[in-house]
């Protein structure tokens, strides 16, 4: 599914949001993106992995993002959702209390009916103002995103513990999350969750999308990649480190994940004078 508001956000957009309708539509892999998000489900529900905690989203429920934090969504398949999501830099935020909570950790909001219909207003605003004045749409949406952001901090949180969906594919996403940088054998993985490797593997793809050892790769590589920007360690070093056990197994799934080798990752980030980069 195409990420509107991340596109916008690409081309240098303080503030974006878009409307999507869905079915079937898990993310291929976990991702995070350094502006804060606002989830908006409007129908259907959704399950959200961050920080460890699953949060099951019934419609009509928020779900707020901060800055880098790393999660991943998916749905039960054939069943179809429709959500807004709301993307802005830190900066965006006019206020710094309106900005503060929404920066500590994931926080999912049930809103009451009075809420919901104010929330419901201001996301109408924030796209109608985006498709009116394009370019010249950031400042008014910078005053609507902050508006936004103190009426949820006003709204009924939802308890993670509740709203945790503590399937056995979650446990998996979990643990999976904990270890992927030591090895994964599917056989072994089954056996930890009491089940046949061959009930596990299709379990796993139709929650998902993709296979176990893809999904591990995906979450080696994310990590890899932040690690070659972030960091001055050589790149053998960081292919040890996020679970491949030869660079030649690294550098072929890097690239087939990426379309571009760890070398040209590393080499675009800025260098800071005499500092001295690892290849």
């Amino acid at each position: 599914m195409q990420d509107v508001a991340g596109e916008l956000m690409a081309r240098g957009r303080q503030v974006a949001v878009a409307r999507v309708s869905g079915v079937d539509d898990n993310m291929v892999r976990p991702h995070r993106h350094d502006h804060l998000e606002v989830y908006l489900l409007e129908q259907g529900q959704r399950d959200h992995l961050s920080g460890g905690v699953v949060h099951r989203m019934r419609a009509p429920e928020v779900i707020t993002f901060p800055p880098g934090d790393e999660h991943y969504s998916w749905s039960s398949p054939a069943l179809p959702f429709r959500r807004v999501v709301v993307y802005a830099r830190p900066e965006a935020v006019l206020y710094p209390h309106a900005l503060e909570q929404v920066s500590r950790a994931a926080r999912v909001v049930r809103p009451t009916e009075a809420g919901l219909a104010a929330v419901r207003a201001l996301v109408d605003q924030l796209m109608y103002t985006q498709e009116e004045l394009g370019e010249r749409s950031q400042d008014e949406m910078r005053l609507q995103l902050t508006q936004l952001l103190l009426l949820l901090q006003r709204q009924e949180d939802v308890d993670a513990a509740t709203a945790a969906r503590d399937t056995r594919i979650v446990r998996v996403v979990r643990h999976l999350h904990d270890h992927y940088r030591e090895h994964v054998d599917l056989g072994e993985l089954a056996a930890l969750f009491f089940v046949s490797r061959h009930h596990l593997a299709r379990e796993f793809r139709r929650h998902t999308g993709t296979s176990v050892i893809s999904y591990v790769n995906d979450l080696r590589i994310d990590q890899a990649q932040r690690m070659l920007v972030e960091t001055e360690q050589p790149i053998g070093q960081i292919a040890e480190q996020v679970g491949f056990g030869t660079i030649t197994h690294f550098n072929r799934v890097f690239r087939d994940r990426t379309g571009r080798t760890p070398r040209a990752v590393r080499a675009e980030r800025p260098v800071a004078p005499g500092r001295v980069v690892g290849l």
